[in-house]
């Protein structure tokens, strides 16, 4: 499986991190324009600009440039000295939270490096999440990118990210893709011409290898790529090819991932790598069948696993799965587990294995009877692991459903599809006696036209689908209103007009429809509904 990773680029980190604490005022009239706000640090040769927000550089205000060259562009600027301590609580804290997205999360060290210099520090920060096999979860990458960038924003972080096939190329999307913001994802080679109009800052070099490749009119990835390899180690040295190898997958990039020891993580690392799939399997058997046995000492069962392999050149395949209920079952978790395991190239051997459960629940009591049997039966136990089976075969853009109950009067709103692993509607009450219902509903109504009427005003004979029909025996009306909840007039807030009549008419060929009603008397419409079983 191809490896995806999301690159979080916070832009303005230190500000930001200053703005979240500052204390609120509490105060609701409209807020001024925000003063430009810098982020200072003092040296040897004075006081340096390491950080700026929105408003400071919509002014020409850039970090790496000196205070006083700053105020004399805008002197009523306010700056605030440099606090690490703060950047990093506040960064632990937002790893933490992007763990729901995926469990690997790795620091941007390239910035932390960089702005050892002081000129390169631009006061932002950067985060990698590898979201192989799992943004299924989530509803595909396009909606993750939504999900991560709408989470950092209600935590008060401005912030771009983007999805690619490498480390390298995620950074470079992430600041330079052209597409909207929940659509940066790169695909390697297929999105082979958006890279290559990536410019030169694309590919995480120092500063003053960027000013040596402007120079040269080397300004995007696509005037690289076609130079001899040999030309570009001799001229701009081996740094500059070995960030085009990394950006472009040809040379692995082994990041920093944050794995702190967490309850429901189990890490193996093996002296002689594995070197075959059997050795492998028996591996993940071991560490799958204790994972099962600790959670179900707390009852808690497992709703997401992760299984991840790392071979010793550094490739890493990962393996998400998901599960409709809280399950403890070892053999459960192997057999979907298996499913996927072929796919996994063991290549030079697999020196570390690592399975994790970053979504547990509780598991509901179930009552033992006095025999010592558990009441939910086998049945429903192989119920629930075939509707897993199922759903991990029809893969993320598809999803299982079965027939549920809506608590609602209105027949059309009464029963729902509902996904098995959704949230279940309320059911519908047991305490009451309804009419009879048909068995299968018209959805849209059909409308018919009346032909002829009885005395009490009851159609005798109308026109469905072109064709005349005699009825035979008519029963009703009974009367459903609509929900006066959901039909509000807009403007003058009275109940919508549209209350049904319906009645149960049997025709000549004995069918039994389900026909109904609505407008006002002398101006009535007719539509059918459903059939009747019978």
């Amino acid at each position: 499986m191809q490896q995806r990773f999301l690159y979080l680029w916070l832009t303005h980190w230190k500000t930001d991190c200053h703005r979240i604490d500052m204390p609120k005022t509490g105060d609701d009239s409209p807020k001024p324009e925000p003063e430009p706000v810098v982020i200072t640090r003092a040296d040897h040769k004075g006081v340096l600009v390491c950080g700026s927000d929105k408003a400071a550089q919509s002014r020409g205000l850039a970090p790496g440039m000196r205070l006083a060259e700053a105020r004399s562009i805008y002197p009523a600027l306010r700056d605030l000295p440099e606090q690490p301590d703060l950047y990093e609580r506040h960064l632990a804290r937002l790893i933490r939270a992007m763990d729901r997205y995926s469990p690997w999360v790795a620091r941007d060290r390239f910035l932390q490096e960089a702005g050892q210099d002081g000129p390169m520090d631009g006061g932002d920060a950067g985060l990698w999440l590898e979201i192989t096999g799992g943004s299924h979860l989530f509803g595909g990458e396009s909606a993750l990118l939504e999900l991560v960038l709408r989470d950092v924003k209600s935590r008060g972080y401005a912030g771009r990210a983007a999805i690619a096939d490498t480390a390298g190329a995620a950074w470079g999307a992430a600041r330079c893709h052209p597409a909207p913001a929940e659509q940066r994802i790169l695909s390697l080679p297929r999105d082979h011409d958006i890279a290559a109009g990536f410019p030169i800052s694309a590919l995480r070099l120092p500063e003053q290898t960027r000013v040596t490749l402007f120079r040269l009119g080397l300004k995007h990835l696509g005037d690289i790529t076609p130079m001899p390899r040999a030309n570009i180690t001799t001229r701009l040295g081996p740094e500059v090819l070995q960030r085009l190898d990394q950006f472009y997958g040809r040379l692995p990039e082994h990041l920093n991932f944050n794995l702190p020891d967490r309850p429901w993580l189990i890490r193996r690392s093996f002296g002689e790598p594995l070197g075959d799939a059997a050795n492998l399997a028996i591996a993940v058997e071991s560490m799958i069948t204790e994972l099962c046995d600790n959670l179900a000492q707390e009852n808690l069962g497992l709703r997401r696993i992760i299984l991840r392999c790392v071979r010793v050149d550094g490739h890493t395949h990962t393996i998400t799965l998901g599960t409709g209920s809280p399950c403890q079952s070892a053999p459960h978790v192997l057999r979907l587990l298996s499913e996927k395991m072929p796919g996994v190239d063991t290549g030079f051997g697999i020196e570390q294995v690592i399975v994790y459960a970053p979504w547990v629940e509780h598991v509901a009591f179930r009552q033992s009877r006095l025999d010592q049997q558990q009441e939910e039966t086998t049945d429903q136990i192989a119920l629930a692991q075939l509707i897993d089976r199922i759903s991990h075969h029809l893969g993320p853009r598809d999803m299982l459903f079965h027939p549920g109950h809506h608590a609602s009067h209105l027949p059309e709103r009464a029963s729902v599809r509902q996904a098995v692993n959704a949230r279940t509607y309320p059911a519908r009450r047991t305490d009451m006696t309804l009419p009879k219902r048909p068995v299968r509903l018209i959805d849209p109504p059909e409308p018919v036209e009346i032909l002829a009427r009885d005395t009490n005003g009851t159609p005798s004979r109308l026109r469905w689908r072109k064709m005349a029909v005699d009825i035979i025996h008519a029963e009703g009306p009974e009367r459903i209103c609509p929900e006066w909840w959901q039909c509000l007039d807009q403007d003058e807030y009275a109940l919508s007009p549209k209350t049904r009549d319906y009645f149960r008419i049997r025709d000549q060929a004995g069918r039994l429809l389900w026909v109904f009603r609505t407008g006002t008397t002398g101006q009535d419409i007719w539509s059918i509904h459903g059939l009747f079983g019978d």
